[in-house]
């Protein structure tokens, strides 16, 4: 299931490691990339402290490119547009709704307490289309594997 190189230099890369074989699945794991690792705030970071509370480990299943075999490495990419979607939704669209309430929420001239109250079930709607992609698999969808290193080499081939 190896599609060709993804010609968006945007895209996200990621070396994985396949960790089993089964039913035409692959499963791989490998070192959560963060893009803040050397960043001066990254003790404060909120994205540093979940990476850190995962583990640090990425782990997914993908559907088996043919000749894969277990402590094989895979090249997973994940083209910008999906991932500027997904970032959309789960941390653009929800501050954008909640925005909207509090403005509409002033403007009926409201009082904080009922505001405040008023946002629990607008933040709760606002996350719906995130978790509607997730169970469509829209980002899962996206990712493909673009080279698989054999175990043992250092050089990627594509299959």
């Amino acid at each position: 299931m190896s599609r060709a190189a993804c010609s968006d230099p945007r895209a996200l890369r990621q070396r994985l490691r396949v960790t089993a074989v089964s039913k035409g699945r692959i499963s791989l794991e490998g070192a959560r990339a963060a893009a803040c690792s050397g960043c001066a705030a990254r003790s404060g970071c909120g994205v540093g402290a979940l990476a850190e509370l995962a583990g640090g480990r990425l782990r997914l299943t993908m559907p088996r490119p043919e000749g894969v075999m277990p402590g094989d490495e895979v090249i997973v990419v994940l083209p910008a547009a999906a991932f500027l979607g997904a970032a959309g939704l789960a941390y653009l669209l929800p501050p954008a709704a909640l925005v909207m309430a509090l403005a509409l929420c002033a403007a009926l001239g409201l009082p904080d307490l009922w505001s405040a109250l008023l946002c629990l079930p607008v933040l709760g709607v606002s996350l719906l289309p995130l978790r509607r992609a997730e169970l469509r698999g829209a980002v899962t969808e996206a990712l493909h594997i673009e080279d698989i290193v054999p175990a043992g080499t250092g050089a990627g081939k594509a299959r």
